[in-house]
C-alpha cells in the first residue's frame, strides 16, 4: 500500500484521490494489486467473517452444524459455511466470501454516492473503519431494484459515524436500495443522548486519511 501511488480516479467514477489493494492470504501477492497477510491479519479478517456468518445469516440445521466450515481453515480467504440466506430466495446457500479490499481513502479524496453493483458481490458489504473517524451517509437510491446503481432518489437519509476499529454493515435494504457515501471534512454528526445530561451531541468530524477493509460476499 505505502508503494502504491494515489488514483485520480475509478472506472466507475465513484472514488478519487485514492488507493486500493485485494489482500490475499494465500501467502504470497498474485498480482500487482494484492498484498499477502500476516497470520494474525487473517485471524483477524476470520473473525469478522464469523461475526457476519452469526449475525447476518440464519442457519436451515442446528446452530453447531451451521457454523461448522466446509473444507477450509482459519488461513483460507474463502472460507464458507452452509446458511439460509435472509436476503434472497437461494436456499440453501454457501456464504463463499470474496478476498477483502483495504481502500485508502486521502483526506481530500471524496467516495461519493452510490451502490455497489451486484455483478459483483453478494449480499452483504461491510467495512471495518481504521485511522481517521468518518461519517457514512446512506440515501434512498434512484433505481431501489436489487442490482441498481443509480444516484440519489430523494427523501430523507441516515448518518452513521464510523470511529476508529468499528464495523458497519450493509444488508438487505441497506445493501440494494439506499446508497452510501462518506461526507468531506468538518461535516457534524447528531449522537443522540451523548451528551453529558442526555441531550444530543453534536461531533464534528475533521477527517484525515481513512483506512478501510471491506468485506463481501461473492454471489
Amino acid at each position: 500500500m505505502k508503494r502504491k501511488r494515489l488514483e485520480k480516479g475509478h472506472w466507475d467514477a465513484v472514488i478519487t484521490n485514492y488507493k486500493e489493494v485485494e489482500l490475499s492470504s494465500m501467502g504470497s501477492s498474485s498480482s500487482s494489486s494484492s498484498s499477502s497477510l500476516s497470520s494474525l491479519s487473517v485471524q483477524t479478517i476470520d473473525r469478522v467473517r464469523n461475526h457476519l456468518e452469526q449475525t447476518h445469516f440464519t442457519c436451515k440445521r442446528g446452530k453447531n452444524d451451521c457454523c461448522r466450515k466446509n473444507g477450509s481453515s482459519s488461513g483460507d480467504s474463502s472460507g464458507s459455511v452452509v446458511v439460509d440466506d435472509l436476503n434472497t430466495s437461494r436456499n440453501p446457500h454457501i456464504v463463499k466470501w470474496l478476498n477483502c479490499h483495504a481502500i485508502y481513502l486521502s483526506r481530500d479524496g471524496v467516495l461519493s454516492a452510490h451502490v455497489d453493483s451486484v455483478k459483483f458481490s453478494g449480499d452483504i458489504v461491510a467495512g471495518v473503519s481504521l485511522k481517521s473517524a468518518c461519517i457514512m451517509r446512506l440515501k434512498p437510491a434512484m433505481d431501489s431494484a436489487e442490482g441498481g446503481q443509480g444516484g440519489e432518489g430523494g427523501g430523507g437519509f441516515v448518518d452513521l459515524y464510523l470511529p476508529p476499529r468499528s464495523l458497519y454493515v450493509l444488508s438487505g435494504d441497506g445493501r440494494y436500495k439506499y446508497t452510501h457515501e462518506i461526507l468531506p471534512s468538518g461535516s457534524s454528526f447528531q449522537l443522540s443522548g451523548g451528551g453529558n445530561n442526555g441531550d444530543d451531541e453534536i461531533i464534528q468530524v475533521d477527517r484525515e486519511d481513512r483506512l478501510s477493509v471491506i468485506f463481501r460476499d461473492a454471489l
